[in-house]
């Protein structure tokens, strides 16, 4: 017969494993129809939520920023999901080190660019385009930051930076999430654009870094600088 202190771990494994499995679904729901709205944007359709009163520039610099974001956008969030996984970083080593160099040279040579230059023509005051601005800025920054930690061999460390950067990419979906909320309780104003620009980001990460903290040194996740793993950085 289970005692009660065995028990409670296998409740809170549960738990955790619902809830990972839960966001799991949600990032790939909402990425899904981030790309089904692709439709009214090839070709651009200006009647349309996010391209609506951007006709006067679209078609100058903002095109060449705005389709190279659409498509590494969802690419960043479904190779992201492989390369947080511990399962498939144990299973295919090699695999996750190429796959990790795509992410980060996709985040800093079209995300970090893209999403700044759209962050400066965000509709809204200038408190949205700042908060758009400076989440780009992060998002390159936690993806250099990972990237130079890996080939440092400190793999620890390079995970922590790799999962910040992984959930500011996932501000797209948070965003979609606070809109749909809005939406749903019937919430109207221009401030819920720009609760958004921030709330997108800086809530996920600070939740991020407050469970990274309450974690103790036993149960946190780390990965080992083994030759073999290190080999891959070379």
């Amino acid at each position: 017969m289970d005692t009660a202190g065995q028990r409670v771990p296998a409740v809170k494994w549960n738990l955790l494993t619902l809830l990972r499995l839960a966001t799991v679904v949600i990032i790939l729901k909402v990425t899904a129809e981030i790309v089904a709205g692709y439709v009214d944007y090839l070709p651009p359709d200006f009647n349309s939520e996010f391209l609506r009163g951007r006709k006067a520039y679209f078609f100058g610099s903002y095109q060449w920023a705005f389709y190279p974001h659409l498509l590494f956008g969802p690419w960043t969030l479904l190779a992201g999901l492989l390369l947080v996984s511990d399962k498939f970083r144990s299973r295919f080593p090699r695999w996750h080190s190429w796959l990790g160099r795509i992410q980060v040279a996709s985040v800093l040579l079209v995300i970090l660019p893209s999403g700044f230059w759209m962050a400066l023509h965000a509709q809204g005051d200038v408190f949205v385009k700042l908060g758009f601005s400076l989440l780009s800025i992060v998002t390159g920054a936690t993806a250099f930051m990972g990237w130079r930690l890996a080939v440092k061999r400190q793999f620890a460390a390079h995970r922590n930076w790799m999962w910040r950067n992984y959930v500011l990419l996932g501000s797209a979906v948070v965003t979609r999430i606070v809109g749909g909320a809005f939406f749903v309780c019937g919430i109207d104003g221009d401030w819920t654009y720009t609760f958004s620009a921030w709330a997108s980001w800086l809530t996920p990460l600070l939740i991020y870094e407050v469970i990274r903290a309450l974690r103790t040194p036993a149960t946190r996740s780390t990965i080992s600088n083994t030759p073999a793993t290190a080999k891959l950085w070379q």
